[in-house]
């Protein structure tokens, strides 16, 4: 089958005060039309990084050291600037964790869904107020009709969420990257939205990049699981064979942190200490700090990879051992 998205070895690295450091290493993983893939981790390990470079959106001070990024074939660091920003809202589109700094406060709704839209084509402004309301009306915005010259702050933190949405996908594009959507959101808020998200992507056959902390909401809404921490991948696979066989010990230590709502009592494991800084990244594993399972060989080599294109990680000392 096709792949919308391709990363192969991604490094990204970072510059401050005339040094570099390592953000992202070796990051590869794909993803197919239909499909959902999760990357998960800690704040700070790396998961905003990833999207950004992905949509050609680094801060200040990142660059993209090696590696490539191919969308439907075309490695989009090759491409000149211009066309990738044409390759954004076109092929791909981008929903953020904070919609109210993700829409312009001055301008009404209906004029930010459709603006992308007519840097492409030569709409009237009653064809486009018509396309924004059938755009807002997909992701289900209740009283449109009389709700399209309303401004950001005079929705809900759903609401708004629903029209940074129909931004997204206002030119139909193959792939949506949605960097913590639901976060700031209620819990019936938050299954609404992703509820949703699940309903565009079956009618539009849409590439979902999700990425988020909360595991919980991982294994209902995504097909397969990219764990990376520092930076790094640890663990990958599709969402049943991951929760089922758990290699990495940091995957255990996420799992064991999701509080339940049935069951037996049992106590919530956190996991102690701090992830390391990009500037004392070391050769080994780089949870070995933090790892309940640590052995010597954890801090003086890279750990090896285990299993194989369907689940793998990479551990020295592995909860359970992948087949090749």
């Amino acid at each position: 089958m096709r792949t919308v998205l391709s990363i192969e070895n991604l490094k990204v690295v970072g510059y401050k005060g005339g040094r570099s450091c390592p953000i992202i290493e070796g990051i590869t993983f794909n993803l197919e039309p239909g499909r959902t893939l999760a990357v998960v981790g800690e704040s700070g390990c790396g998961k905003s990084i990833t999207a950004a470079a992905i949509l050609g959106l680094l801060p200040w001070g990142f660059t993209v050291s090696d590696g490539r990024i191919v969308l439907d074939g075309q490695n989009a660091l090759s491409l000149p600037p211009r066309e990738w920003r044409q390759l954004r809202g076109k092929r791909i589109g981008a929903v953020f964790q904070n919609p109210l700094a993700a829409l312009n406060p001055s301008l009404p709704i209906w004029k930010q869904v459709i603006e992308s839209a007519q840097l492409e084509e030569a709409l009237t402004r009653k064809t486009a107020r018509s396309r924004a309301l059938q755009l807002l009306e997909r992701v289900e915005v209740p009283h449109v009709a009389s709700r399209l010259d309303d401004y950001p702050h005079q929705f809900s933190g759903g609401m708004r969420q629903r029209v940074a949405i129909a931004l997204a996908l206002a030119r139909n594009p193959a792939l949506l990257i949605a960097d913590e959507p639901t976060t700031a959101l209620d819990l019936i808020t938050q299954a609404q939205i992703l509820n949703m998200l699940k309903r565009l992507q079956e009618e539009q056959n849409l590439a979902i990049l999700f990425i988020t902390h909360d595991l919980s909401l991982v294994a209902e809404y995504a097909d397969e699981v990219f764990v990376m921490y520092a930076g790094q991948e640890v663990e990958r696979g599709s969402v049943s064979d991951l929760f089922a066989s758990v290699a990495h010990p940091y995957t255990h230590a996420l799992l064991r942190s999701i509080p339940r709502l049935t069951g037996s009592r049992y106590r919530l494991i956190d996991i102690e200490g701090v992830p390391p800084s990009p500037h004392s990244y070391t050769r080994g594993c780089r949870f070995a700090s933090r790892c309940p399972r640590v052995i010597a060989a954890c801090s003086a080599t890279p750990p090896p990879r285990l299993g194989n294109d369907s689940h793998e990680a990479f551990c020295h000392h592995p909860h359970r051992v992948l087949a090749p």
